[in-house]
């Protein structure tokens, strides 16, 4: 039962602009990558004692995804990052695309908006104004029915606290499909060294 993990594919949606490859490193640092190839990249960690297999396929627009179901036989969550001085992305975000996606993944898992400074993330000086205020981050958020909206303005505490939210989710999830399994794959974490976070 040691080797056993369970797996969970992640979307990652965003455009080289939302600088979403700062979660991806992120994610290189902090676990361990297994394989990485066209925009699929593999990890394998413990969290909460837990062993998981994190598949993250990796697109720049929501379309993608959707065109993608041949590819892909199941997303277990979804985060579309947005660069919050850029207000092209939010803007082309729309209830009707989430909806289509749902349905042909019949997807029922965590979905989360994240809004990526990134004047911060580099530590260079940010315009006058962000054209992704706080509020507009909430509304689309409301408006798409997402679990979460975050913001990543450190890039190691705020990609952690993301990561934390959507691992809660799937674990809880898992625990209820099956506890009995849940429990027997369930390792001591002096066993393994890559654990999350």
């Amino acid at each position: 039962m040691k080797d056993f993990h369970f797996s969970l594919n992640l979307g990652l949606i965003g455009t080289d602009d939302s600088r979403i490859d700062i979660i991806l490193e992120y994610l290189k640092e902090k676990t361990k990558l297994i394989s990485s190839k066209d925009s699929i990249s593999e990890f394998q960690f413990i969290y909460e004692n837990v062993p998981l297999k994190m598949k993250i396929f990796q697109f720049k627009n929501f379309e993608d995804l959707t065109d993608n179901i041949n590819h892909l036989k199941k997303i277990d969550a979804i985060i579309i990052a947005v660069n919050l001085y850029n207000d092209q992305d939010i803007l082309r975000l729309s209830l009707e695309i989430y909806k289509e996606f749902c349905d042909k993944f019949m997807f029922n898992g965590i979905a989360v908006l994240v809004g990526i400074d990134t004047y911060l993330i580099e530590q260079a000086n940010p315009p006058t104004y962000r054209k992704i205020n706080e509020f507009a981050l909430i509304q689309k958020t409301k408006e798409l029915k997402f679990h979460y909206c975050c913001k990543i303005q450190n890039s190691q505490r705020d990609i952690t606290e993301i990561f934390i939210k959507v691992l809660n989710y799937v674990t809880l999830k898992l625990e209820f499909i099956n506890p009995e399994l849940f429990e027997r794959v369930k390792i001591s974490s002096k066993d393994f060294v890559g654990k999350y976070p």
